[in-house]
């Protein structure tokens, strides 16, 4: 029985680890997946305004009224912060992850201490992989600049400034 509840807690332990290596992804993702939605919109709403100037006036209406919706939709995308969302604090598959480790429960303990050192070590690794990407982040911090950027941050450097455009 002890060593279902290590199994156990071992599982959470793997599903923490999980859950705060892909939050990072996840809000990566959501952020460029906003950014399409964005530019999408922004095309049909200049497809919209190009209807607006349609002599009929029941056109003109429905394309004034598509305008307005989609002028709120692309300032709830914009205004969206994908870090907040309740979301990112849940594993996807936790549940299939959980009848993964838990479906051996006749094995011999030492198959089940196989399994426990082995989740344990996912886990850690999961852990160690996530604090040395934050720390090549933090002492390289052109790596995730774009070329503007640092084009900036160069010419500060130096104590010239670049151009607006």
């Amino acid at each position: 029985m002890a060593s279902k509840v290590e199994l156990l807690s071992s599982y959470k332990q793997l599903v923490r680890a999980l859950v705060k290596s892909n939050r990072r992804s996840k809000i990566v993702q959501q952020l460029e997946d906003n950014k399409k939605q964005i530019a999408l919109l922004t095309y049909r709403k200049i497809s919209l305004i190009r209807q607006c100037q349609d002599p009929d006036p029941q056109e003109k209406l429905k394309a004034m009224m598509n305008l307005n919706g989609l002028n709120k939709k692309i300032d709830n995308l914009k205004q969206d912060d994908p870090s907040k969302s309740r979301k990112l604090y849940f594993y996807d598959k936790s549940n299939e992850l959980k009848k993964l480790i838990m479906e051996d429960r006749s094995a011999e303990t030492s198959t089940i201490i196989k399994k426990l050192e082995h989740l344990r070590d996912i886990a850690g690794f999961l852990q160690n992989q996530m604090e040395f990407e934050q720390l090549v982040e933090r002492y390289n911090p052109g790596l995730k600049m774009d070329q503007e950027e640092k084009v900036k941050r160069t010419a500060a450097k130096v104590g010239l400034q670049v151009p607006d455009i």
